[in-house]
């Protein structure tokens, strides 16, 4: 099992900073354009709240993988938790915690996950995955920071994001 975490501080209330990840597919704009991560919303609750279902595909270390992730845990403005219904990961959960502090927001993401090929996969993760799970969710957050602070437009944003990231 590997656990990467990352915080950022962003000058933006938590109310703002919970209502873009509160809709799964502003993240996949985030991430480099090389995974080609693509969201798609497959049962949607309340909000995007408990037992919504959102459809994660992409290029993954060069290995197309598409999976079902579900949200298990739901706190307005403090917390969301998602976990992996099926795919390629024994566990694959992602929490994304909201704190207040006096600039504005302290945005943590933890990804909390395991490969499912036992000591093949402890191995690969160790050689690589971890370091692109670390890179992935760093070049994320520090993007949700520059969205969210700049006031763009999500599209704005992804396009930026794109050009801003070495070939």
């Amino acid at each position: 099992m590997s656990k990467v975490s990352r915080s950022v501080n962003i000058s933006a209330p938590a109310e703002a900073v919970f209502a873009y990840y509160a809709r799964p597919e502003h993240i996949a704009k985030t991430f480099p354009e090389d995974v080609k991560m693509k969201v798609t919303p497959v049962n949607v609750k309340e909000g995007f709240g408990i037992g919504t279902i959102f459809r994660i595909e992409g290029d993954f270390g060069g290995r197309p993988l598409a999976w079902d992730m579900e949200t298990v845990a739901y706190d307005i403005n403090k917390m969301i938790q998602v976990k992996a219904i099926n795919g390629p990961f024994k566990k694959n959960v992602i929490t994304v915690n909201f704190d207040s502090i006096t600039e504005g927001t302290k945005l943590t993401f933890e990804a909390d996950y395991e490969l499912g090929y036992s000591l093949i996969g402890k191995t690969i993760d160790k050689l690589r995955v971890k370091k692109e799970v670390e890179m992935g969710i760093e070049r994320s957050c520090a993007a949700v920071k520059q969205y969210i602070e700049s006031g763009k437009s999500a599209n704005q944003m992804a396009s930026e994001i794109k050009a801003q990231v070495p070939k």
